[in-house]
């Protein structure tokens, strides 16, 4: 059995995310409903579904607003399948995703993750772009090395992993406001190797919304890359490769990680106050992450 577990807080788009998960070709599935938004319509929404597959919980307070990773963990522990999908509150899925994902848990039984292309689209349901594809199946190396060298886009909710594997690794890994999140656990769940389809049957709305399409949390989002980069240090040494295209990809990972993600810095220091820009310019200085010329030229391209 699958579990679908929906952690839900925005009210705009819940239904129609419900629908398309009720609408799922394969049948034999629970859908974990946690209402992280008492108080709000949330109840209400879930309520106009009557279809016993449906488990509804509420939490006496808002946990995911003061502690997101808390929240999810505490969810995934009311999933009882097999395997889980953990969406979100405001996107889509097609309906022969869960078929899809469940073929290729049969088709490799050895694999704890799996997922397919994304179909981005905006509030009124233009499509905006599709995910870069992926290799049928990859090993755990290929795939982060996939992610962090070309930055090949991924969602969490585009996955399913296996129950087991998740709670082997005692839940998602823990970082400020769940920024770099996705990608640990992520990595961690791939170390048997990832399985993919090439379908966009996980769409994605671009609604200005959620943490991620926002510039918001700055300061956490920094501190977390920082966290996320560390992480890194102590978990690409013993990735085991498989074959010599792993070798080289491994090779170029412990060389340019670093380099890699801290590139993003360009992203977030422009939204800093003078006081912190300048906390994070001796950081980047000290560490030789950014030339100074650049810095200084960002300086007065700051948007606070």
């Amino acid at each position: 059995m699958i579990s679908i577990i929906l952690p839900a807080f925005k009210v705009d788009y819940l239904a129609a995310t419900i629908q398309s998960l009720l609408e799922q070709t394969y049948r034999n599935y629970e859908l974990i409903i946690v209402n992280d938004n008492p108080g709000s319509f949330v109840k209400n929404i879930v309520a106009e579904f009557d279809d016993n597959r449906i488990e509804y919980y509420e939490n006496a307070e808002n946990i995911g607003g003061k502690d997101l990773i808390l929240n999810w963990n505490n969810c995934l522990k009311r999933g009882t399948g097999e395997f889980i999908l953990f969406a979100s509150d405001d996107d889509l899925y097609a309906p022969d995703y869960l078929q899809t994902m469940f073929d290729l848990t049969v088709k490799y039984p050895m694999v704890d993750l799996y997922h397919c292309r994304i179909r981005y689209f905006d509030n009124v349901g233009k499509v905006l772009q599709l995910s870069q594809p992926a290799a049928e199946y990859e090993t755990c190396i290929d795939f982060i090395y996939q992610r962090l060298f070309w930055r090949r886009k991924q969602a969490l909710q585009e996955f399913l992993f296996r129950r087991k594997a998740i709670e082997e690794i005692e839940g998602f890994v823990r970082f400020p406001v769940a920024w770099y999140t996705d990608d640990a656990t992520l990595a961690l769940l791939s170390r048997n190797g990832v399985a993919y389809s090439s379908k966009a049957m996980f769409h994605m709305r671009m609604s200005g919304q959620n943490i991620s399409t926002a510039n918001m949390n700055i300061k956490p989002k920094i501190e977390a890359m920082k966290q996320y980069a560390e992480w890194l240090s102590t978990y690409l040494p013993f990735m085991i490769t498989q074959n010599e295209e792993d070798c080289f990809m491994k090779e170029m990972l412990l060389k340019e990680y670093r380099n890699i993600l801290f590139d993003q810095y360009k992203n977030y220091l422009p939204y800093l106050s003078i006081v912190d820009y300048i906390k994070e310019a001796l950081y980047i200085n000290k560490n030789k992450i950014l030339p100074i010329t650049l810095l200084i030229k960002m300086f007065f391209k700051r948007k606070l």
